[in-house]
């Protein structure tokens, strides 16, 4: 029973740590979306945001932002990932219109 304590108590530890990493905001807009990545608040300049198809890898900018095109001419939900040098990581979906230009 103490074995199992401890590895709930690792597991929330963890999960708390992960839950103050990386934070992505993602903004929709014609052709794509914008993402902008955080941490705590502060804006992560030059981290790497691909979506979900990899095709378009992108570096946040000083304001921790970056416009990722569609993929796609087709509206649909589009996963983002987010990384940095150190290793940190984050991922969020979003409804993304389609390319229609």
């Amino acid at each position: 029973m103490k074995k199992l304590a401890a590895i709930f108590a690792l597991t929330f530890a963890s999960t708390s740590v992960m839950a103050g990493g990386l934070n992505l905001d993602v903004t929709p807009a014609e052709g794509g979306a914008w993402v902008s990545v955080t941490e705590q608040g502060q804006a992560v300049q030059g981290a790497k945001v691909t979506s979900e198809s990899g095709m378009d890898a992108k570096v946040t900018d000083e304001s921790g932002r970056v416009f990722i095109h569609a993929q796609n001419q087709n509206s649909r939900s589009v996963n983002y990932v987010a990384s940095t040098d150190q290793g940190q990581h984050a991922e969020k979906a979003a409804f993304v219109r389609g390319d229609h230009s």
